[in-house]
């Protein structure tokens, strides 16, 4: 319990005082966040934002038992704030666990990385210098830069560009799946 002179320099903004406050009350609000939180650490951080938060608030408490009165209810305010978060984390951690244990995730990524190594595979049987623009301009290089770092002109980047889409689609012809990929990477 603090008494009336330790609230009043508490009130003052003595940090002494603050200290005398904290001391007397931390135990005790510790117990009592277990009762709804068990992880310490989190209630460490729950208890180190309420002391933050009267402190700057010690200016408007009226007496010793608003401070208690104050320190309790923002305890259990954030310890519930907390809980709430956890349950929403919660929800979302099983909804995103619905989705990755459904079929059709499963479907759709088998699909995807399969389209992936047949277009992989595909490119890698291009003539060397299509087969590293085609890459570039995979990665998203723009032409001008492609023409730079080969040593190359633009007109020839356009050229290889051409030139794979042409054997590429040819390879592809019997992986129609493939080729809106295909047609999206060379527009």
């Amino acid at each position: 319990m603090i008494t009336i002179n330790v609230f009043n320099d508490f009130k003052s903004g003595k940090l002494e005082a603050f200290k005398l406050v904290f001391d007397s009350y931390y135990k005790t609000l510790f117990l009592f966040s277990k009762k709804y939180i068990s992880d310490e650490s989190e209630i460490e951080d729950l208890l180190q934002e309420v002391f933050t938060m009267l402190w700057e608030k010690k200016a408007t408490l009226n007496n010793v038992m608003s401070v208690k009165a104050f320190l309790y209810v923002s305890v259990r305010n954030r310890a519930l704030n907390i809980i709430r978060h956890q349950k929403v984390v919660e929800e979302h951690q099983q909804d995103m666990f619905r989705e990755l244990a459904g079929e059709s995730f499963y479907r759709n990524n088998l699909i995807e990385e399969e389209t992936y190594r047949i277009l992989i595979s595909a490119i890698n049987e291009l003539p060397s210098q299509t087969q590293k623009v085609c890459r570039m301009v995979m990665n998203g290089t723009r032409n001008v830069d492609i023409a730079e770092e080969l040593k190359i002109s633009t007109s020839t980047v356009k050229y290889h560009k051409q030139q794979a889409f042409s054997i590429l689609k040819k390879k592809l012809v019997n992986h129609i799946f493939v080729l809106p990929l295909l047609m999206a990477l060379f527009e």
